[in-house]
């Protein structure tokens, strides 16, 4: 007997890393999933839908991106949605100084405004059923690196985000509707062995003196392959019982 599908996940940054492994654990786990990032998708899959959108384009949001979604979440066949918003843009990787505004406000766009769009959107047109929404975090969000201020401004954006977002949800003067069973993990996925890990630490340390941290982190043998988080978010997922509000980072 085949089961229905009724569980649909939206997943941003598809194209590699941890937003791929997270996708393709969700599809072997008999999900639908959309994902959503600038390249091309990670797989080709009957389960699998991609929509090739820049996050960085906070105009084009409920624009280009909102009709592509409406129809779809707002299906009452999913008895479970999720929304994980996993793409980021990295650091600039040098002092506050250097920094340019226009790069600026995209890095902001993509860390922060648009997974909060996307939270928005998903209490808008989720009607009944279970909610799930992961933010994955850094622990950038709660501690401060040097050149990386950008980066480090922008996820505690996002973290704090999802405290409010969890606030506004408990609140008794909410007066808009949303899935009742709603929660929120707000994911610190640790140090894991990505594009951005890979950057940083091939930066000229003339141009971004603190980048050894992340040399070191390379040859010590402490980046975890992108499975291990997508493991543990796809776990959150697919659970009940959760609190309202979660923050955790990667179990080892």
């Amino acid at each position: 007997m085949i089961e229905p599908v009724d569980r649909l996940a939206i997943v941003t940054g598809t194209s590699r890393g941890i937003g791929a492994a997270v996708a393709a654990r969700l599809v072997d786990h008999g999900w639908d999933v959309v994902g959503i990032a600038r390249q091309a998708g990670p797989m080709d899959h009957r389960a699998y839908r991609h929509i090739a959108f820049d996050l960085g384009k906070p105009a084009e949001l409920a624009a280009v991106l909102e009709p592509q979604l409406d129809a779809l979440v707002s299906d009452a066949r999913w008895r479970r949605v999720a929304l994980v918003n996993n793409a980021a843009a990295g650091a600039a990787l040098g002092p506050i100084e250097t920094l340019d505004p226009v790069e600026l406000a995209r890095v902001s766009a993509v860390n922060w405004i648009a997974p909060m769009w996307l939270i928005g959107f998903v209490l808008r047109r989720v009607h009944g059923g279970v909610l799930r929404i992961v933010n994955v975090s850094s622990g950038a969000a709660v501690r401060a690196f040097p050149g990386l201020a950008d980066y480090c401004g922008s996820k505690a954006a996002l973290r704090m985000t999802a405290l409010v977002a969890a606030a506004e949800l408990d609140s008794p003067l909410r007066t808009t509707n949303a899935p009742r069973d709603t929660a929120i993990l707000s994911y610190e996925p640790g140090t894991v062995d990505t594009a951005m890990q890979e950057g940083a630490r091939s930066r000229p340390l003339s141009e971004y003196p603190w980048g050894q941290l992340f040399r070191d982190f390379h040859a010590s043998g402490a980046l975890v392959p992108p499975a291990v988080p997508a493991a543990e978010i796809v776990d959150f997922l697919e659970g009940d019982g959760h609190s309202r509000l979660t923050e955790r980072r990667l179990r080892r």
